[in-house]
């Protein structure tokens, strides 16, 4: 951080010292990609995107700098993991432009960066098939809440049961802790430290079998949508009431906005992106 009781630089040794920090900045970008080709050689056949463990290190950026707003923590970071995802392998976002084609595609930049391919749809449905078709593709799509009824797919007899609904968007909580939009793949869910889990249910009375608290947030024919605090992977007392009982996603925490980044400020003590 910049000790502010220090003398001002003259300012053509600040815009010196700024480019210095460019070039290195330029060069550890650089590293970085190719630390993230060498990732996926190891991974040898293992899915590119991460969800849970590219939550989990942002949100510990995020927590390592006492000045930097998160927003901008997460931007840096969706541009860094967004080129690093793109050079690994055939990622594609499929992401449905209901509402506000604008915002949709805000959110979709803010989260997963410019560098992936993306394909829009018209409608939650195409985008969430078109992404099933793919084995690394990720369907953008509104969040579940009063009648949407996308994620019906996700739930057992759905069409689409082995996808999941990996994250929220946006990344940095905008007055609530429910998203505006989610990312669905077919990855394996994984508790990223602080989660929230999505679980489908037919029969009402599971709720209180679950192992917590339970908040209705969406209804679908004979589905409604629970969200139950923590990371779950056991709900078998909910199966034993209702054979139906699925978990479809589980939601890693949006981080805690903060004030924009004070003047002077700088990120510090972060450690290198995992890939």
């Amino acid at each position: 951080m910049t000790d502010k009781n220090k003398t001002p630089m003259p300012i053509e040794q600040v815009r010196r010292e700024i480019d210095r920090v460019d070039n290195a900045l330029l060069d550890l970008i650089a590293e970085r990609l190719d630390l993230a080709l060498a990732v996926r050689r190891a991974k040898s056949g293992m899915r590119v995107w991460r969800p849970s463990r590219e939550e989990s290190h942002v949100r510990d950026l995020a927590a390592r700098t006492e000045d930097s707003s998160p927003v901008l923590v997460s931007k840096i970071w969706a541009e860094l993991m967004s080129a690093s995802l793109a050079a690994q392998g055939p990622m594609r976002l499929h992401v449905a432009l209901e509402g506000d084609m604008l915002d949709v595609w805000t959110l979709v930049h803010d989260r997963f960066g410019a560098s992936l391919p993306a394909l829009s749809y018209p409608t939650a449905s195409a985008a969430l098939a078109a992404a099933y078709s793919e084995d690394e593709g990720v369907a953008v799509l509104p969040a579940p809440i009063g009648m949407n009824s996308w994620w019906s797919a996700l739930c057992a007899g759905g069409a689409m049961p082995d996808m999941k609904i990996h994250a929220g968007l946006p990344r940095v909580a905008s007055g609530t802790n429910w998203p505006r939009a989610v990312a669905v793949a077919t990855a394996d869910l994984a508790p990223s430290g602080a989660d929230t889990m999505l679980i489908a249910l037919s029969v009402p009375a599971a709720a209180a079998a679950l192992p917590g608290p339970a908040k209705l947030r969406a209804e679908a024919g004979e589905n409604r949508l629970y969200e139950l605090r923590g990371y779950h992977a056991d709900i078998s007392a909910a199966q034993a009431i209702d054979p139906k009982a699925k978990i479809i996603g589980c939601l890693p925490d949006p981080l805690a906005a903060r004030p924009a980044m004070s003047s002077g400020a700088v990120l510090s003590g972060a450690k290198s992106a995992g890939a």
